[in-house]
C-alpha cells in the first residue's frame, strides 16, 4: 500500500471516496452486468482500469480545485491495450465522452482517436500516474476471438454500456450515501405502445433514404416477432 492517498471523488458533505474503492467497486459492477454475455472478465479489467489516470498528481489537484483538463482515462486504455484487449480499451477511453473512432497508425498524439491516444500514452505524454500498480492488478485474461468484424463491434459497445453504466452507478451511490432504488417502470407492452407512436409519423416515407430506414426497421421488428421468446431473453 502507498501512504499517499488518492481520492477519486469528494461529496458535498466532505466524504471522500478513494480511486481504489471506486475502481473495485465499479469492476464488481461491471463484472456482473457483462456476465449476461459472457464477459465477466473483460467487465472486471474495464472497471479497475477506467480511472487509472485518477493516480496522477495533475487529477488530484484538480479534485482539489485545480481548472487544469486532466485525461484521466487514457492510461487505463492503454494498459488495457498492453493486454492485448482491445475492446476494453475502447471502453475505457470512451467511458466519459463516447467511444472514440478507432483511427490508424499514422494518428498524431493529440488526435482523439483510439490510436492517437495509444501513442500520446507510448511517448510518455500522459500525466504520470504509475502509483495505481501499488494499489491495483489488473487481470490477464486470454484475447477475445470473434468471428468477424461485426461482432467485435458489437462485443465492444456492450462492454461500453457496461463501464458506463457501472462507473455512474457507483459514483451515484457514494455521492448519495447509500445505494438508490431502482426500478417502477412501466411495462414492455407499454414501452411497445410508446415506440409505435413515436415512430408512426416515419411511415409512409418520404424520401429515399427514409424508404431504406423504414425497410430496415420493419425487417428487424419481423425478425424480432419471429424470435421465441426464450431466445430473446437468452440475449439480454
Amino acid at each position: 500500500m502507498i501512504e499517499e492517498k488518492f481520492l477519486a471523488h469528494r461529496s458535498e458533505d466532505k466524504r471522500e471516496q478513494t480511486v481504489q474503492a471506486h475502481l473495485n467497486g465499479t469492476a464488481d459492477l461491471c463484472a456482473g452486468f457483462a456476465a449476461a454475455f459472457g464477459a465477466e472478465e473483460q467487465g472486471r479489467l474495464a472497471g479497475l482500469a477506467h480511472d487509472l489516470g485518477k493516480y496522477s498528481a495533475a487529477f488530484q489537484r484538480r479534485l482539489a480545485g485545480s481548472t487544469e483538463h486532466v485525461d484521466h482515462a487514457t492510461a487505463g486504455a492503454a494498459e488495457c491495450g498492453k493486454l492485448n484487449q482491445l475492446s476494453a480499451a475502447f471502453a475505457v477511453a470512451g467511458h466519459h465522452g463516447g467511444l472514440p473512432d478507432g483511427g490508424g497508425q499514422g494518428d498524431h498524439y493529440e488526435d482523439n482517436t483510439l490510436c492517437g491516444r495509444m501513442k500520446k500514452a507510448a511517448l510518455g505524454k500522459l500525466e504520470p500516474c504509475d502509483a495505481w500498480r501499488q494499489e491495483v492488478q489488473l487481470p490477464v485474461i486470454p484475447r477475445q476471438v470473434f468471428p468477424g468484424p461485426l461482432e467485435e463491434i458489437f462485443f465492444t459497445r456492450m462492454l461500453y454500456s457496461c463501464l458506463v453504466d457501472a462507473d455512474f452507478l457507483d459514483t451515484e451511490t457514494f455521492m448519495a450515501g447509500k445505494e438508490q432504488e431502482r426500478g417502477g417502470g412501466d411495462p414492455i407492452a407499454v414501452l411497445e405502445d410508446r415506440l409505435l407512436s413515436y415512430i408512426s409519423h416515419w411511415f409512409p416515407p418520404k424520401t429515399e433514404l427514409d424508404r431504406e430506414r423504414c425497410a430496415m426497421l420493419e425487417h428487424c421488428m419481423e425478425q424480432g416477432e419471429r424470435q421465441p421468446a426464450e431466445i430473446g431473453r437468452a440475449h439480454v
